[in-house]
C-alpha cells in the first residue's frame, strides 16, 4: 500500500502545474506558473492508454500499442499503451464495437495526470492561479441575427486589471481583436463568467466568424474548441451545456458552480444578480439594468453600460470566490483538469482515485457489479404542524461513518483502497476545519476551501457503491450501509423520545425535534443533542445541526423554518419552484411566516389582498411572470407549443420572462400589454395556499381562509363573511 500522501496526491511531487494539453500524437505540453506568475511550458511523452480484459487484448493489433499484464485475477488486467493518439482512438472503437470491456479515460490530460501520478496546482493556495472574469452586453440574444452586436466586453482579473471595450471605439472586430491580445497579455490559467458555455461563448465565436476574426486565446495561438453537448451535474440535477475548451486555460462557468454550491437548495434563482443578492452579497453602488433597456441605454450613456458590466463581472468574481475553491483544491487530489473537475459528477471522481492508485501498483482492475436496487434512507413525517421552537440534531457523515466504524468496502478492492482513502480523506478535512477555526483571512480560506473539497469526496463514497459505471460498485455493500443507517437514525429517534423531546421530521441522517420545555438555548440544545449522542455507537457522532424560532411540517421532506435572524428557510419541492410567479413566491412565504408567528388570521388577509391586486391588474409584469430556459424540447415538444411561440428565435439555453396571457397563449414580459389571464393566476394562487392543507382541521377553515375567486368575484363581500373556528394547533 502507498504512503497516504501518495494514496491521495499520486506519486509524483512536481507544483505548480496549471494546464496540460495535448501536443501532437504523442506528447503533451505541461504549463507551470511559477513564483512571481512567469508561465514555463515544457513537452514531455505521452502514450495513451486502456485497460482491458484478455478477450479486449487478444482482438487488439499490437503493431499499434505495448501491452503488459497486471498483477492480480481480476478481469481488467492488461494496460494497453498506444503509440498515438490516433492509435489509441482506432483501438477504442474497434474494441467497443465488438462489445469487450474497456476502462481508459477519454481526455488526454486525465489520462497522462493517471498514469505519471501528477495533479494540477500542487503547491498552490486558490489565489495564485491567474482568473480572468468575462462579460458582454448585445443588443440580441441570436448572434446570427443582423441586428445582433456586441456592444461591451468587460474583463477583470484577480490580479486588479478592470477594463471595459466599446464597440463605439473599436468597432465590433476592434472589439474582439482586443479580447484576443488581453487574453494573451495577461495569460489567465483560469476564464469565468456566468451562463459563459451556453450564451457569452457562442455569441464571442459566432460574431468572431462573421468578421473573420481569429480568437487566438489558447496558450498555443488556438482559437476555442467546440465539443458536443454534454450535461452538468448539480446535485440530483442534470443540466446540458455546449462545451468549450481552449489550449492551455480552464474555463468556469458560474452559474453551473453557484448549483453546485447551493447544496441546501436556498436560492430561488441562478442568475447571477439575483444570486448575488440572495447571498447578500450586493454592494450599494451596484448598478442595475433591465436586459431589454440595455440598448437604450447604451445610446444614451455608455459610462453607465460600462459600469453595469463591470459589477457583472466583479459579481462573477465574487461567486467564483464562493464556489470555486471546492473544485481547485479537489484538481491537486484528483487526476482530471480543473473543468473536468468542475463539470464532471461524484461517481466518476472516486473512479479516478481508484484508477491511479491501481495502476500505480500494476494491479489489474474489476468490472462493475451488476445492478440490483437496494433500499434508501429512512424518512418519516412523526408530527404535521406548526412548533415552537425546533431543533435539528444530524449524524455527522452518517454514510462514511459506517463505512469505516463497520469496515463496509466494495469486495473487489483487493488492495483495500477504498477505506484507505476514505480514512486519509476523513483526517485531513478533520485538520483542515481544526485550522480554519484557528486561522483568519487568506489562510483561513485556504482551509476552509480544502476542508470543502474534502467533504465533497467523503460524501461520494457511499454513492460510488451504487453507481453503475463505478468500477468498484458493489450493491450488496451498499444495501449494508443502508439499513445501518436506518438502524442508527432510529436509535437517535427512540432517544429522543425517551428524553422528552417531540420528533417532527426525520431523514436520512437529521431529526428536527421539539426539545423538551427544560431545553431553551443554544448551550443547552447542544448539551442535550450530546447526551443523545452517547447512546450511539462507537465512531458514530451526533451534532446540533441548528435551531430554529419555529417550523411547519407539512408532508415528507417539505416543511418551512424560520431561523432566529427571521429568515423564512423553505424546504421541499412542494414549497420552492423556480419557475413559479413572484407574487406566489411571495404569498407562499408570507403565510408561512404568519403561521409560523403564531398569526394565522392574518393568512386570509393576506391571501385577499393578493388575490385583489390580481384581479384590478395592480401587479407589475414582472410579479406575474415566470423564467423558462429553452431547451431541445421547447422547439420539439408539442406540450411546449406554447413556449416555443413565444421564444422564437431564442437560442438553446437561454431563459426568458413570460406570462400567460388571458386567451391561454404565453408572452415574453416586453409585450405585456395588461392583458394577464387573471383567472389562471388566482387558481394558481389557490393551489399555493393548498400547501397549507394540512394545517387546517377540515374544508370548510381551509375554504374560509382561501376561497375559489374569480376575475369576477368581489373580494370585498368575501372578506366579510363570517370567521370559522379557529385553528385548534396555534
Amino acid at each position: 500500500m502507498q504512503d497516504r500522501t501518495t494514496l491521495l496526491y499520486g506519486q509524483d511531487p512536481t507544483e505548480r502545474i496549471v494546464a496540460v494539453e495535448r501536443a501532437g500524437q504523442a506528447q503533451v505540453r505541461v504549463f507551470r506558473r511559477l513564483h512571481g506568475d512567469r508561465v514555463v511550458a515544457e513537452t514531455a511523452p505521452f502514450h495513451p492508454w486502456a485497460v482491458l480484459t484478455e478477450e479486449g487484448t487478444n482482438a487488439l493489433d499490437r503493431r499499434g500499442a505495448e501491452v503488459v499484464r497486471l498483477q492480480g485475477d481480476l478481469p481488467l488486467c492488461y494496460l494497453a499503451r498506444f503509440v498515438s493518439w490516433s492509435a489509441f482512438r482506432t483501438a477504442m472503437e474497434q474494441i467497443q464495437q465488438r462489445g469487450y470491456p474497456v476502462h481508459t479515460f477519454g481526455h488526454p490530460t486525465d489520462q497522462y495526470l493517471t498514469l505519471t501520478g501528477r495533479n494540477l496546482f500542487r503547491g498552490m493556495n486558490f489565489d495564485d492561479i491567474v482568473r480572468m472574469q468575462v462579460d458582454i452586453e448585445t443588443t440580441g440574444f441570436d448572434a446570427r441575427s443582423n441586428r445582433a452586436e456586441i456592444l461591451v466586453v468587460a474583463l477583470a482579473t484577480n490580479r486588479g486589471h478592470r477594463e471595459v471595450l466599446d464597440v463605439a471605439d473599436l468597432g465590433e472586430a476592434g472589439v474582439l481583436r482586443t479580447l484576443t491580445e488581453r487574453i494573451q497579455q495577461i495569460d489567465p490559467d483560469v476564464i469565468e463568467g456566468h451562463n459563459l458555455f451556453n450564451f457569452d461563448l457562442p455569441f464571442l465565436m459566432e460574431r468572431a466568424r462573421q468578421h473573420g476574426v481569429t480568437l487566438a486565446w489558447g496558450r498555443d495561438g488556438s482559437p476555442p474548441r467546440i465539443g458536443g453537448t454534454q450535461r452538468f451535474k448539480a446535485g440530483a440535477r442534470t443540466i446540458p451545456y455546449q462545451a468549450v475548451s481552449i489550449f492551455g486555460r480552464h474555463i468556469v462557468d458560474t452559474y453551473q458552480q453557484i448549483q453546485r454550491y447551493d447544496t441546501a437548495n436556498e436560492l430561488e434563482s441562478y442568475g447571477l444578480k439575483q444570486s448575488i443578492d440572495a447571498l447578500g452579497l450586493t454592494h450599494p453602488d451596484r448598478v442595475f439594468i433591465p436586459g431589454e433597456e440595455i440598448g437604450r441605454v447604451y445610446a444614451e450613456d455608455r459610462q453607465r453600460v460600462h459600469a453595469y458590466a463591470l459589477d457583472d463581472v466583479a459579481d462573477v468574481a465574487l461567486l467564483s470566490e464562493l464556489a470555486l475553491p471546492t473544485e481547485f483544491y479537489q484538481s491537486q487530489i484528483l487526476p482530471r483538469g480543473l473543468q473536468g473537475v468542475a463539470t464532471g459528477g461524484p461517481g466518476e471522481k472516486i473512479n479516478y482515485l481508484m484508477t491511479r492508485v491501481y495502476l500505480a501498483l500494476e494491479h489489474s482492475l474489476p468490472l462493475p457489479d451488476t445492478p440490483k436496487p437496494y433500499p434508501g434512507g429512512y424518512t418519516e413525517v412523526r408530527r404535521v404542524g406548526v412548533f415552537r421552537p425546533v431543533v435539528k440534531c444530524d449524524v455527522e457523515s452518517l454514510y462514511p461513518a459506517i463505512m469505516l466504524s463497520d469496515r463496509i468496502a466494495p469486495a473487489t478492492d483487493v488492495l483495500q483502497v477504498y477505506l484507505g482513502l476514505l480514512e486519509v480523506l476523513t483526517a485531513r478535512r478533520l485538520e483542515a476545519k481544526r485550522r480554519a477555526r484557528e486561522t483568519t483571512g487568506a489562510e483561513q480560506a485556504r482551509w476552509l476551501g480544502l476542508q470543502s473539497s474534502f467533504k465533497v469526496l467523503i460524501n461520494s463514497f457511499y454513492g460510488y457503491l451504487g453507481y453503475s459505471r463505478a468500477l468498484f460498485s458493489d450493491f450488496d455493500a451498499a444495501r449494508r450501509v443502508t439499513l445501518r443507517g436506518q438502524e442508527i437514525i432510529r436509535q437517535v429517534v427512540d432517544a429522543l423520545d425517551d428524553a422528552g423531546a417531540e420528533t417532527i421530521e426525520i431523514d436520512t441522517d437529521g431529526v428536527y425535534f421539539r426539545p423538551p420545555p427544560s431545553v431553551r438555548g443554544r448551550e443547552a440544545e447542544e448539551a442535550f443533542v450530546a447526551a443523545i449522542g452517547e447512546r450511539l455507537p462507537r465512531g458514530i457522532s451526533l451534532a446540533h445541526d441548528g435551531s430554529f424560532d419555529g417550523m411547519i411540517s407539512l408532508k415528507t421532506k417539505n416543511y418551512v423554518l424560520r431561523a432566529h435572524d427571521g429568515r423564512i428557510i423553505l424546504k421541499g419541492s412542494s414549497l420552492r419552484s423556480r419557475r413559479e410567479e413572484p407574487v406566489l413566491r411571495r404569498f407562499l412565504r408570507d403565510a408561512a411566516r404568519a403561521f409560523i408567528e403564531g398569526t394565522p388570521a392574518t393568512v386570509r388577509d393576506l391571501y385577499l389582498d393578493t388575490a385583489e391586486r390580481l384581479i384590478q391588474r395592480a401587479l407589475p409584469v414582472h410579479d406575474i411572470a415566470r423564467w423558462e430556459t429553452i431547451t431541445e424540447k421547447t422547439y420539439t415538444s408539442e406540450a411546449n407549443r406554447r413556449l416555443a411561440d413565444a421564444a422564437a428565435g431564442e437560442r438553446i439555453g437561454e431563459r426568458i420572462a413570460v406570462y400567460q396571457r388571458a386567451d391561454g397563449s404565453l408572452a415574453r414580459i416586453e409585450h405585456y400589454a395588461g392583458d394577464e389571464d387573471v383567472d389562471y393566476l388566482l387558481r394558481r394562487l389557490r393551489d399555493m395556499a393548498a400547501r397549507f392543507r394540512p394545517l387546517f382541521p377540515d374544508d370548510a377553515a381551509f375554504d374560509h381562509h382561501f376561497p375559489p375567486l374569480t376575475a369576477r368575484s368581489d373580494v370585498a363581500l368575501v372578506r366579510a363573511a363570517p370567521a370559522v373556528q379557529q385553528l385548534s394547533m396555534f
